[in-house]
């Protein structure tokens, strides 16, 4: 499933979905990419964690009745649709087919992760693992043909790829509910009180809406604040893509940890090493991310959008410069939440919505993009500080000082590398590669222990 997902997701990313901004323009793109956020804010609702539940239910052996299950998750459905309506309302938004389109992709992927829930808890991973990608496979065929042969295919428009990624969603859901009709997992199970469900599932879906509020709403905010708002969200959004896809590894790594600490709980210097090893592999990487695109904004705009303006350059400068924070949210954030520390987290993300949002009013009216960065870099810096901090109280993880020294160094170190070799004017490709050796050989002298971890995650 990772090689799978490394293997076609930057692919769709990189060279799909990069490639229809650059086709229909900023602004189309733009507002597409304000009501995408909008529609993952709430997306909550469509599942609030119930996947998740059924997930480690089924994989426990414990009796669970699906149809039960799936009919809650059509009336969640149905409720997620009805509050993407009024809040389009209420906001008094005009690009409804735009809307439409989105709400409907999202809820056939969230029922989509619904059914790919049941065939991993069955123990079918490959399965799985090949359903994950075929969402994602479908849409670069097809986009692909219009991106690449216009002239068999006929061009792209934002229309055709809405249509394009709601046919292709559609087609996947088709697919895994036929594996889990083939298979007959729809039958047995007994039915559980569905308020103490609902209750169970409650904390999850709290995390899951202040997380998406956190780093979604500035897009739509966007949108609605600046002056001319689509514009300057397809800016925000052709940095925040780079962000995104960085992010993946973050990611990942938060759904490994997240098993990990939950099943070791009690091997605290365990979870310990482990922690502070992905810290450093994880912040040596954003942090040279982050070096790299302060020195080199320009070059990246050039490469990935054929344009050479400098507030462009500005906005991909600022924005990969929350990397780091992304980061360390991931580590300390998964320990909270392995170890059921759902209060303090809350409290925290609570805050950091806060700031983000007030922020945000504050400085998307002038700034636009740029402000929606500066307001990110606030909030994600406060989340990631302050949830490393509970996590040393709460969970008893030092903070290892000198390391966070080390950091602070390597930053400094790769700045003026990075800038060095801009003003000698070496070849791009190949200060990356020095780089990133530089970044391996001060990375392999901290991980001394390299070989007792991975021998621990095998087990």
């Amino acid at each position: 499933m990772l090689a799978l997902n490394l293997l076609i997701k930057p692919v769709w990313i990189f060279f799909i979905d990069r490639n229809v901004q650059n086709a229909i323009g900023h602004e189309a793109y733009g507002s597409y990419f304000a009501l995408l956020n909008l529609s993952l804010i709430f997306l909550f609702i469509a599942d609030a964690g119930l996947s998740n539940m059924m997930n480690q239910k089924l994989a426990s052996e414990n009796p669970v009745s699906l149809k039960q299950y799936g009919s809650i998750k059509l009336v969640m459905g149905i409720l997620y649709v009805f509050v993407m309506i009024t809040a389009g309302l209420l906001t008094g938004l005009k690009e409804w087919t735009l809307l439409l389109y989105i709400t409907g992709i999202q809820l056939l992927n969230s029922v989509f992760v619904f059914l790919r829930s049941v065939v991993s808890a069955r123990q079918y991973f490959t399965t799985d693992a090949w359903l994950s990608v075929l969402d994602k496979t479908l849409m670069i065929l097809l986009c692909g043909g219009f991106l690449y042969f216009p002239l068999l295919f006929g061009r792209i428009s934002l229309l055709l790829f809405l249509q394009v990624q709601l046919a292709s969603t559609g087609l996947a859901v088709l697919a895994a509910l036929m594996v889990v009709t083939v298979k007959q997992w729809w039958q047995g199970g007994e039915k559980e009180n569905i308020w103490l469900l609902l209750k169970s599932i409650a904390p999850f879906a709290l995390v899951i809406l202040l997380m998406s509020m956190h780093n979604r709403l500035d897009g739509f905010l966007l949108l609605r604040l600046h002056a001319n708002g689509s514009y300057e969200a397809g800016i925000y959004a052709s940095a925040y893509r780079l962000l995104d896809a960085c992010n993946m590894v973050g990611y990942l790594t938060a759904v490994f940890l997240v098993a990990f600490v939950a099943r070791h709980q009690q091997q605290r210097k365990e979870i310990e090493t482990v922690v502070i090893n992905l810290r450093h592999l994880l912040l040596f990487f954003g942090i040279g991310v982050a070096c790299f695109s302060w020195q080199y904004a320009g070059w990246i705009q050039e490469l990935l959008y054929h344009s050479d303006a400098s507030y462009h350059s500005e906005v991909i400068q600022l924005c990969l410069g929350v990397l780091p924070a992304y980061f360390i949210m991931h580590l300390y954030g998964s320990v909270l939440t392995a170890t059921l520390a759902f209060r303090p987290l809350l409290q925290i993300i609570l805050m950091a919505v806060v700031i983000n949002t007030v922020l945000n009013l504050l400085l998307i009216p002038s700034y636009g993009a740029t402000g929606c960065c500066l307001a990110a870099i606030a909030s994600q810096y406060f989340c990631a500080i302050a949830c490393c901090m509970v996590a040393h109280k709460k969970q008893g993880i030092p903070g290892h000082a000198r390391s966070w020294i080390m950091y602070l160094l390597i930053a400094f170190a790769l700045v003026a590398f990075f800038y060095t070799a801009r003003q000698v004017m070496l070849n791009v490709w190949l200060t990356l590669v020095l780089a990133a050796c530089l970044v391996v050989a001060t990375l392999l002298t901290q991980l001394a222990n390299a070989k007792k971890l991975f021998t621990r995650l095998q087990s």
